[in-house]
């Protein structure tokens, strides 16, 4: 999501804090030297969607030449901003196009790309350009990328490719070095802060979404007003700050064991945790992040080294592949939890 007045409709010029993308971006179009095909990238909440929509919008805007594209309050760019234009194809996890693709499957399968090039192979309903939107496209199985891939090489004149990813590294090297990235990065605290407000969140709490939004828009604006969150972060920090021996391990993983069903949330709020002391250390982050913190760890945060913090991190990151290695959820906490501790006691002692 990108930053944006109130309730207002986004706007291209809500990306300027993206820097140099946004300049690039906006040169090739005020040139028309753009290219057939982009791929955004950038972490959850980042705004991919909403950028591709944009574009989406600006390439079929109905207004007259020479005047402010997207106009935003056409014909066109209403039905872009609903999803229903007629010459605007969205490919997307769990929504196929194809009557052969199961609405529940979580992969992009070949079948679903196989009408993508259909469609593009027909005339365009307005006369005009259509724009493709790919969202998730590291979804996309290896038959589709491969499909997908002679699309790009032998591109079909007034079509546009716009594919989304928070993971290019699982994207085809071919497929991403025929698209040209706009990678967006996260926001600064400026811009979350004066999002929020705008969005009526301030104050303390606006001061935490910050804090765990990592710079990402719609992460600030998804957590600000989720009190299930904040309960569920309250009692993990308790438990996290508690860890002080072996004995403790037993007693936090018990908790922790019967969390199975929301682990990755568990871990994004130790792995928040620890890399607001890593911000704060590098001063990045303001004091005030680590004031819930105890006085051990705030101290951490001004004088530990950099390379503890990094070995923490690391265990978090462990703790995610043992995970995706089908090692059981009660065995990854016991093994976090203690990895957590003996990096701990090296320099609370």
């Amino acid at each position: 999501m990108a930053a944006q007045t109130g309730n207002a409709a986004p706007v291209l010029s809500d990306f300027e804090g993206q820097g140099a993308v946004y300049d690039g971006l906006m040169r090739t179009l005020r040139d028309g030297t753009f290219v057939h095909a982009y791929l955004i990238t950038g972490l959850e909440g980042m705004g991919k969607r909403t950028l591709a929509r944009l574009l989406a919008q600006y390439w079929l805007c109905q207004a007259p030449e020479g005047e402010k594209r997207p106009c935003g309050v056409c014909r066109a760019c209403q039905q872009v901003r609903d999803g229903t234009h007629a010459d605007l194809v969205i490919i997307a996890p769990g929504k196929p196009i194809s009557p052969d693709v199961r609405p529940d499957m979580k992969s992009i399968p070949v079948d679903e790309i196989r009408a993508l090039i259909a469609i593009t192979g027909r005339h365009t309903f307005e006369g005009g350009r259509r724009v493709v939107l790919i969202e998730q496209a590291d979804k996309m199985n290896p038959p589709a990328q491969n499909a997908l891939l002679k699309t790009l090489e032998e591109p079909v004149p007034g079509t546009i490719f716009l594919l989304m990813t928070e993971s290019p590294s699982l994207l085809l090297p071919t497929i991403v070095s025929r698209c040209r990235e706009l990678k967006l990065h996260p926001w600064d605290d400026r811009t979350v802060l004066s999002v929020l407000e705008k969005h009526g969140v301030t104050g303390q709490r606006a001061q935490e979404a910050l804090h765990v939004s990592g710079g990402s828009i719609g992460k600030a604006l998804a957590v600000a007003g989720d009190e299930q969150y904040w309960q569920r972060r309250s009692e993990v920090m308790r438990d996290f700050f508690a860890l002080e021996r072996r004995s403790d391990i037993l007693r936090i993983s018990s908790t922790w064991k019967d969390r199975k069903d929301d682990a990755e949330e568990l871990l994004d709020d130790v792995e928040d945790m620890l890399r607001t002391l890593l911000l704060c250390h590098l001063g990045q982050r303001s004091e005030s992040a680590v004031t819930p913190y105890p006085a051990a760890w705030q101290r951490f945060s001004r004088e530990g080294e950099l390379s503890a913090m990094m070995r923490l991190l690391d265990a978090v990151a462990q703790a995610r592949q043992m995970r995706a290695n089908q090692v059981t959820w009660q065995a990854v906490v016991e093994r976090l939890l203690l990895s957590l501790m003996e990096e701990k006691s090296k320099w609370s002692t």
